[in-house]
């Protein structure tokens, strides 16, 4: 039988790897490990706070990276969200979490992990990709739509971005897929500055689209980080039968290896590029 191990909430490198170094690859099958940001108890668990890079993140998954290979296993993210102890209620289940959520997946595969498990469940006011009750969907929360939209990207191999933004809060991930395209997906995380994207391609473009996750509520002007509901892709909903049919992407008009367009301040975009 298969045994996956040890799941421990912190202390990579004093217990995560020592473990899977202690009992060998021929014990068990995969390393696994629990992330969350903060507490969500705390005050300082906020929306502005969740969408800030995550250094200590990148730090956990590239010892978990190194420590997997020495063992000869892979290892697995196999519990997370945004905050523990349920979530941080109005933060956990706010647009926030769709941004944060592209950000957390792209570094989970940019450090070699084999996958997430994203913890959830019923219709609180804490985290959860998809609300039930009852064993029935209610709906898609916010952070399902992050995760929509990272899995649009499809699989490929990551390519390594620069990007230069000056003080905006925005991020870049490149995915080049099997067919030869270019999947570009840059998240502003930006509360009121919208971002000029020139993006400087490494091979030449014939065509391109774009997919905009937007957050709007009704009668407002504005998106809301804080807001529990108004989250689309090409400003379409998810059904709760997980039916998903977005508008037509917007058509972009690439210059040789030179491509231009518009990143409203708190969306996030799918580029892509024949």
């Amino acid at each position: 039988m298969p045994i996956t191990g040890p799941a421990a909430a912190g202390n990579v490198s004093t217990w995560t790897v020592p473990f899977g170094q202690t009992v060998t690859k021929s014990e068990i099958t995969l390393l696994t490990q629990h992330y969350y940001r903060a507490n969500g108890q705390l005050a300082t668990s906020t929306g502005a706070f969740l969408v800030t890079p995550d250094t200590n993140l990148v730090k956990d998954l590239g010892e978990l990276q190194t420590g997997a290979q020495s063992i000869g296993v892979p290892y697995r993210m196999s519990e997370c969200n945004s905050f523990d102890n349920g979530g941080s209620s109005g933060v956990s289940d706010s647009y926030a979490s769709s941004l944060w959520v592209i950000d957390y997946l792209f570094n989970c595969a940019q450090g070699g992990a084999s996958g997430v498990n994203f913890h959830g469940g019923g219709n609180g006011p804490g985290y959860t990709p998809i609300a039930n009750s009852s064993g029935t969907v209610v709906g898609a929360r916010p952070e399902f739509y992050g995760i929509v939209l990272f899995t649009l990207a499809g699989q490929g191999t990551l390519y390594t971005t620069q990007l230069s933004a000056s003080s905006l809060n925005v991020t870049a991930y490149a995915v080049k897929t099997s067919s030869g395209g270019l999947n570009l997906i840059v998240v502003n995380k930006d509360l009121t500055q919208n971002l000029q994207l020139s993006a400087e391609l490494p091979q030449t473009a014939t065509s391109a689209t774009l997919l905009a996750m937007t957050q709007l509520t009704s009668g407002a002007t504005a998106p809301d980080l804080s807001a529990i509901s108004g989250v689309t892709i090409q400003g379409t909903s998810v059904n709760p039968d997980g039916t998903f049919s977005p508008s037509a992407a917007y058509t972009l008009n690439p210059s040789g290896s030179k491509l231009t367009c518009y990143v409203p301040a708190l969306s996030a975009v799918l580029i892509q590029i024949a």
